[in-house]
Formats: C-alpha cells, structure tokens, sequence
C-alpha cells in the first residue's frame, strides 16, 4: 500500500499508468478496500450491500441506492486517511442519498469534525490516465 501511494502518487500532475500498473493496483485495491469498508461500516453500524472496484478515472467511489459501492482502484495511491475519508463519504450515502446538509452533517460527524478539510485536501489529488 504504502509503496504504491509512494510510486504513483499523482497530487495534481496527471500520472499516465502502464497496463502492470493498474494491475499491481487491482490487485492490491481488491485486497484492501473491501476489507476497510466493512471495519468503517461496522464501527458505525452502516449496511451495505456489496463493494466493487473499477478503474474509474472520473470519480474516487459511487454509491447506489440498492447499498453497491463502487470503489476507484486509483484510491490505493491516496493517502490512508484519505482513502478513509472517500470510504465514509460513500457509506453515508448509504443513509442520506444525496449531498444535503444533513449529509454533511453525518459525514462531518464520522470524520470527527474533519469534512470539510479532508474535502478539500481530496480535492488536491487528481486521478491517473
């Protein structure tokens, strides 16, 4: 995890990926993120229905209204917190199918008061092509 945040971090310079990157990546992102989105989910007691990680370039994660989050593989060169952070912001959607302010309010509530910033530092990283 750490090497792949390390070797292909992005911040804001578009980072071009090899094929054997974005494997390495799968592999590693199908390792990782389904099993932190359970222990974020249980510590909060949010049900979900299933995790799916996808090479999407457009978006960090997705949420359906059936509970299916869908999870970028590009997440593995985040941070943790971060990534962390991209795990609630789908989780609470599970409870709030929307960007309200009650939304927020959750999100803000289970990143311990860190919403805002943690959004805005996300908003510095940009996902590979």
């Amino acid at each position: 995890m750490e090497n792949s945040r390390q070797k292909y971090s992005t911040n804001r310079k578009p980072y071009i990926y090899t094929s054997e990157q974005i494997e390495a990546l799968r592999t590693e992102a199908k390792a990782f993120l389904p099993k932190r989105t359970e222990e974020l989910a249980t510590k909060f007691n949010i049900k979900y229905n299933k995790v799916t990680i996808r090479a999407t370039r457009s978006k960090w994660g997705s949420c359906t209204r059936q509970g299916n989050i869908s999870l970028s593989l590009f997440l593995m060169t985040l941070p943790e917190h971060l990534r962390n952070y991209v795990i609630l912001h789908e989780l609470c959607h599970i409870i709030h199918f929307n960007h309200s302010p009650n939304f927020h309010a959750l999100l803000d509530i289970l990143t311990q008061g860190q919403e805002k910033a943690l959004a805005r530092e996300l908003r510095n990283h940009c996902i590979g092509k």
